[in-house]
């Protein structure tokens, strides 16, 4: 009870700007999970659509995330500038990272059309090792559904700019309700198109494509018109398109800060899709399983990432104001909310872990896969909550630079290779791949615990200086 009095402002504080980012967190794995229990229905006891759905959106999602991770540079940067009320500094990064990432949007989306040949590529190199022979049919199935996800990667980089200014500024409302109206929609068009309701015929897998294009179009309309229309936003929208405000040095301001923070999202994304791409050499079934422990890891990590976005908007509002001794009680708050959070899912997994692949498929294969997956899952829930929060205080505080060797050496020297030897060398399989983030995540979790605490007491120590 102490404990929970010391710290429940801050507890407060943090969950009046994360609970509208936990709703549309748990909107967005709402629809993920929608996805998989759908496409893997409509497959039965075939595993390949399920299996398809899960290749095409790893390789998908490699230059999704890298892309989307460099509007995460906006936030902490506007949120400074807005504490410190400096409306014009913050209006021309707006209007700049308009421009840059509607830039970044086109370059990956280009980027995804020319990744088309990577599908053969892997196929022929997964059934040229000995390899399962269904893989030959996940990728043909994969192929037109990954199709229909490259068009919608525009209209999520201008979503995500609007987005990630608007939590600079503290509003977290307007992104969790163009989120939550989308997905609803998502949800309806997959039923429609998956299955062939309301006139349409079935489309399975391709199906839940288009009802994530459409989705993330509509998603995209309503925050620029709301965005545009509002008139508490309209000393930052206005004079936006004037060229003369466009300047260089803010777009190398944003990249300053955007650039680390994409590179480690893209080395945390290539973690999984390597492991995406490698567990296609132990068959359909496991990489169904993979699909289904993959929305389980979703499930509890978004909710850690909505603590992490409210953490970084009171840490740059923090950083902005110069008011350093609220800092240690707003980041030891943030750290205990998310480790009990998933300490209980954690929990809940392990309880659950037969019960939980049913809701995705019949194939009883894949459930027994997943169950043992589920173990291990559970078992790096701690070191995930503790890195990702960590990194969230981070990018508050616009400690970055840093992040590129401890996450290079987290994923890609440790977590990679030991993710193979365990999978391939010691035969784990499936279960080595999950091992091998248990490694990687405790040493990023380590690293940027130790970097936290440095930065608390330098900048306490420049308060009684």
């Amino acid at each position: 009870m102490r404990l929970f009095s010391t710290y429940r402002s801050f507890y407060k504080e943090n969950l009046q700007l994360a609970f509208p980012v936990i709703l549309s967190q748990i909107g967005q794995i709402t629809v993920q999970m929608a996805d998989t229990a759908m496409v893997g229905n409509y497959g039965g006891d075939d595993p390949t659509p399920l299996a398809a759905v899960s290749f095409a959106t790893n390789l998908f999602y490699i230059i999704f995330i890298t892309s989307l991770g460099l509007t995460f540079g906006l936030t902490p940067l506007v949120g400074e500038r807005f504490a410190q009320k400096r409306d014009r500094h913050v209006r021309e990064l707006l209007q700049n990272g308009f421009l840059l990432y509607s830039l970044i949007g086109v370059m990956a989306t280009l980027v995804l059309i020319a990744s088309r040949g990577v599908f053969p590529i892997m196929a022929s190199l997964m059934m040229g090792d000995g390899g399962d022979g269904s893989i030959s049919g996940v990728v043909d199935m994969a192929l037109p559904y990954y199709d229909t996800l490259i068009w919608s990667m525009f209209p999520v980089m201008i979503w995500a700019t609007i987005k990630q200014f608007l939590e600079g500024v503290g509003n977290t409302r307007v992104a969790m309700t163009t989120i939550i109206i989308a997905n609803s929609l998502n949800i309806l068009l997959n039923w429609i198109f998956i299955f062939g309701k309301c006139g349409f015929e079935p489309m399975g897998a391709v199906g839940a494509g288009y009802a994530t294009l459409i989705s993330r179009v509509v998603q995209c309309l309503m925050m620029v018109i709301y965005f545009f229309r509002a008139k508490r936003f309209r000393i930052y929208t206005e004079g936006l398109l004037k060229r003369s405000m466009i300047k260089f040095r803010r777009i190398a301001e944003i990249l300053k800060v955007g650039i680390p923070i994409s590179f480690h999202m893209f080395m945390e994304a290539s973690a999984f899709v390597v492991a995406g791409i490698m567990v296609l050499a132990f068959g359909a079934a496991s990489v169904s399983a993979y699909q289904i422990g993959v929305n389980m890891m979703n499930l509890t990590f978004m909710i850690v990432i909505a603590i992490g976005s409210s953490t970084t908007i009171l840490c740059s509002h923090i950083y902005g104001n110069r008011d350093f001794s609220r800092l240690r009680r707003t980041v030891y708050a943030a750290y205990q909310m998310g480790l009990l959070w998933n300490i209980s899912v954690a929990t809940l997994f392990v309880a659950f872990r037969y019960q939980i692949p049913t809701l995705f498929t019949t194939n009883v294969q894949t459930i027994e896969i997943t169950a043992d997956m589920l173990i291990f899952i559970s078992l790096f829930q701690v070191s995930d909550c503790l890195q990702a929060i960590s990194i969230s205080i981070m990018r508050g505080l616009q400690d970055v630079k840093v992040l590129m060797p401890i996450v290079f050496v987290s994923y890609v020297v440790i977590n990679i290779p030991v993710a193979y030897l365990l999978a391939f060398v010691c035969g784990f399989k499936t279960n080595g791949l999950i091992m091998g983030f248990i490694v990687g995540l405790s040493c990023c979790a380590v690293m940027t615990i130790r970097r936290v605490r440095k930065n608390i007491k330098r900048l306490e120590m420049s308060v009684e200086n």
